[in-house]
Formats: structure tokens, C-alpha cells, sequence
């Protein structure tokens, strides 16, 4: 009970939304090592995936952030 109101206060105080962005922060070095250790030739495959994929959730969920 005391987790779904800290995560309700959370939510309502707008809170959450600035965590998020935090929260990925420590795997941005990851990515970028994974994406060193692609095959040469899917890499551009997977950049214009990412792409795809950035811009269709950017289009389709409205975030208030």
C-alpha cells in the first residue's frame, strides 16, 4: 500500500517524468560499445531502425515532457 501512494505522489508531483531521463543515463556507454560491436554491414540497418523506431514513439505517445 505504501509503494502505490509513493507512486502516485510521484506521478502527481510530476516527479517521475524528470527520473526517467536519469534513470538511462548509465547505459548510454553501453550503447554506444554495442553498436561499436555490430557487423559492419547491419550497422546502417540498425541506425535506421533506431530512427524508425524514435520517431514513431515520439509521433504516437504523447508525453508532456
Amino acid at each position: 500500500l505504501a509503494a502505490g501512494v509513493a507512486v502516485l505522489v510521484a506521478d502527481l508531483s510530476g516527479l517521475s517524468k524528470a527520473e526517467v531521463e536519469r534513470i538511462w543515463l548509465p547505459f548510454g556507454v553501453w550503447f554506444a560499445v554495442g553498436g561499436a560491436l555490430l557487423p559492419a554491414g547491419s550497422r546502417r540497418w540498425w541506425l535506421g531502425a533506431q530512427a524508425v523506431t524514435a520517431l514513431a514513439v515520439n509521433h504516437v505517445i504523447a508525453t508532456s515532457w
